[in-house]
């Protein structure tokens, strides 16, 4: 999707809004951000609803037009402020914008957030400007209106089920305009193979080679707690097709990375993808945000998409 389409998604998004009620629509001005700490309402049009995206900012005051912005991802329970907590200093320290968008339960049930809402009930295929991946394309344009910014591209970091959404978000739109992108400890991959079905594959998720060689050439993180070893995590999926990728976090991340190199040199393409240890973190936003700090946030040299 080019800018000046995801531009006017954003203006017939606010007029919709503003037809239904229910708040005011989360139009340029909406989504202007004060130095500090704020949050405005983002509608967004998702399987045949509006719903309603909370996003938590943090702007430090030095941080000017010319400013990174970083969009950071919740993981399952939804926490969005504490996510925002943690990722205040780094913002401080780095002089960049965070955005935290809050895809909650009400507004988007189930696995419709990390999974995309890409496939419905009945197997149904919604289009693309209703994924739940598609959205922080909005906000960012919404943002970058609102705030008279010069950014071209926003960098991507996603824990747990975050993790899950980033790199998905990677395969399904590998021309989105993140920077760079860190999945940081999911629980389980849809792996970079077309003969396992999806969710766990892209067999029959509409992903075809072209898309895969434009994914490969992207800069994706795989960033994994080297603790992130419990076998009987409670929020750790153990499906029959989940456990085929490695019986922990860190056995599973690593299965994928592997795995998508393989197929980067079968396919002979370029292949952008990084594997990243955060030594004694275990199942931790707060842990690992530090380490993904080091390649997220940081100034903008250069903003070409990929690099």
């Amino acid at each position: 999707m080019n800018p000046a389409s995801n531009f006017a998604r954003v203006a017939a998004i606010a007029a919709i809004a503003l037809f239904l009620g229910g708040g005011a629509p989360a139009t340029a001005a909406d989504a202007k951000l004060a130095a500090g700490q704020g949050s405005f309402e983002f509608p967004f049009e998702s399987g045949g609803m509006t719903r309603r995206i909370t996003v938590w900012y943090h702007r430090p005051a030095a941080a000017g037009a010319d400013a990174t912005v970083a969009f950071v991802l919740h993981g399952a329970g939804r926490t969005a402020l504490n996510y925002r907590k943690y990722w205040t200093p780094l913002a401080e320290e780095r002089g960049f914008i965070l955005l935290v968008p809050e895809f909650s339960r009400d507004q988007f049930p189930g696995a419709s957030y990390e999974r995309g809402n890409v496939v419905g009930r009945g197997g149904v295929r919604y289009p693309e400007a209703q994924w739940s991946y598609t959205a922080i394309e909005d906000i960012f344009d919404a943002v970058r209106v609102a705030n008279v910014l010069s950014a071209r591209t926003y960098d991507l970091y996603g824990h747990s089920a975050g993790g899950q959404f980033v790199h998905r978000l990677v395969f399904f739109k590998p021309g989105a305009r993140y920077r760079v992108a860190v999945a940081a400890n999911p629980g389980w991959y849809m792996m970079p193979d077309l003969d396992v079905a999806y969710p766990y594959g892209l067999g029959g998720s509409g992903i075809g080679g072209k898309q895969l060689e434009q994914a490969f050439a992207r800069r994706l993180v795989i960033l994994l707690g080297g603790d992130d070893i419990d076998p009987q995590h409670y929020q750790l999926r153990r499906t029959p097709e989940a456990m085929l990728q490695g019986i922990n976090r860190l056995e599973r991340g690593h299965a994928f990375y592997e795995s998508a190199k393989r197929a980067a040199a079968k396919m002979q393409v370029p292949f952008n993808w990084q594997i990243r240890i955060a030594p004694g973190v275990a199942h931790s936003n707060a842990g690992m945000a530090p380490f993904a700090a080091e390649v997220v946030g940081a100034p903008r040299p250069d903003d070409e998409v990929g690099k």
